[in-house]
């Protein structure tokens, strides 16, 4: 494989992959709700892509191969650190659901989706929301708004908050770049709670008029915890610290170090992983069962991932090599473009792909920024502009539908197993129709 010469056929298995990811579950979701099913999918498409690049000249697939797999393996020892640590970590007491208590709770987890990712927020927030909203009548709208606030848009702060943007710092975009997005970040979650505590109040009057019957609640009063509120598990956010110093440690002193060797990688690998087994040794079993603790999520997305990050590696060499001549040069559309690519498929690979996108638009031929390195892209006066837009569009806009953020899913699994009647996959698309994309129509004139 050459910098200059990828070719078109090298792209579909990526294509294909992420059209399957996206489908699948629609219409064949008992083949796919098995994660061997999904190992055998990546496999089967990552097969050409493998082979194309161990035989590329000059060694230069092969080098890019190993840098995919450190690459997915730090990813996953990140998510599965935060999964693990949050996990061990359950709030309990007795809190009523009012506008207050739900917005509270929101804001926290749009503050906390940046500092312990938005699946590691989502996971350790959610539970203690339904138990505090049981006597509610009217509760789909509060985990609606909570995937759009906790499990997307509030990760948008530092590259612990969402996999897209950690996925540019193991590419080289600085860990405090992402603190330039705050503007956005406070528009688009304040405007969101705004909408919330409207929908919110409306339907607790509406409750009052018209008291639902007891069958209509979401009623489970087993799992209403008693007596003041308390924090179990509470060691877990000492890992939790840790976490986030190591992250910062390595992001800012990790070349000084270790340079571009492997052995930062193993480093990156090894960091969350002896993190997350502290937790898991430190946290009493009583913990994980009333948070109904298991693997199976995370290693769903360990499965779905390994797909693609091999099919991926082609594509992103090709866009960066023809970014220019694609039409996409405005900030505008790379936010609109990116955003819409994350509605319907995975957002970590979509950032990825127009960050090349706006690395080849920005070097516009010059040799001199590289897909490899997107710390010059955030560097270069009007890369960093493209940047931004790409970072906003792909970690807002996951919210849009559930497969857009892995997150999303979980959570709406987790409000099921409470008795919440939450929307279906299109039923959803109209709630974010309704309310994300105007908000995102403001932020599209307001910043770009």
């Amino acid at each position: 494989m050459t910098t200059t010469a990828t070719p078109l056929w090298a792209v579909g298995p990526f294509v294909v992959y992420l059209l399957l990811i996206a489908v699948l579950p629609l219409f064949l979701g008992s083949f796919w709700e098995h994660n061997r099913n999904k190992l055998l999918v990546a496999l089967l498409l990552s097969a050409p892509v493998v082979v194309y690049l161990l035989r590329g000249e000059g060694g230069t697939g092969r080098e890019a191969l190993l840098r995919t797999a450190c690459d997915y393996a730090s990813f996953m020892a990140l998510l599965g650190a935060l999964f693990t640590i949050s996990g061990g970590i359950c709030l309990r007491g007795s809190l009523v659901g009012s506008s207050l208590v739900n917005v509270i709770f929101l804001a926290a987890g749009a503050l906390l989706g940046s500092l312990i990712g938005t699946t590691g927020a989502s996971i350790l927030l959610i539970r203690p929301l339904l138990r505090a909203n049981a006597k509610r009548a009217y509760v789909t709208h509060i985990v609606v708004f909570f995937i759009f606030i906790v499990s997307n848009s509030g990760g948008l702060l530092t590259p612990l908050g969402d996999p897209p943007l950690f996925l540019g710092f193991l590419r080289g975009v600085p860990f405090t770049w992402t603190l330039r997005l705050f503007p956005a970040w406070a528009f688009v979650n304040g405007s969101l709670l705004a909408i919330f505590i409207v929908i919110d109040r409306i339907l607790i009057l509406r409750q009052k008029r018209h008291p639902r019957s007891a069958t209509s609640l979401v009623n489970f009063p087993t799992a209403v915890d008693e007596g003041p509120l308390r924090i179990e598990g509470g060691l877990n956010l000492v890992w939790l610290l840790g976490i986030v110093a190591f992250v910062f440690g390595i992001g800012s002193y990790g070349a000084r170090w270790f340079g571009e060797s492997y052995v930062r990688s193993l480093v990156e690998v090894a960091g969350p992983v002896g993190l997350g087994a502290l937790s898991l040794f430190t946290t009493a079993r009583h913990i994980h069962e009333r948070n109904r603790y298991s693997w199976g999520p995370i290693l769903e997305v360990a499965v779905v991932f390994v797909g693609v990050f091999l099919t991926m590696v082609p594509a992103l060499s090709y866009l960066a090599e023809r970014g220019a001549s694609l039409g996409i040069v405005r900030p505008v559309q790379f936010f609109w473009a990116s955003g819409a690519l994350s509605s319907v498929l995975d957002n970590a690979p979509t950032y990825l792909t127009f960050a090349s996108l706006a690395t080849g638009v920005a070097d516009a031929g010059a040799g001199v920024l590289s897909a490899g390195n997107l710390g010059g892209l955030a560097a270069h006066p009007f890369g960093q502009t493209l940047l931004v837009a790409v970072s906003c569009g792909s970690v807002m806009m996951g919210a849009i539908t559930y497969i857009g953020n892995g997150p999303n899913f979980m959570v709406k699994a987790i409000a099921e197993q409470h008795h919440v009647r939450m929307p279906g996959f299109f039923g959803y698309v109209l709630w974010s129709f309704a309310i994300l994309v105007p908000v995102f129509g403001l932020v599209s004139c307001v910043f770009f």
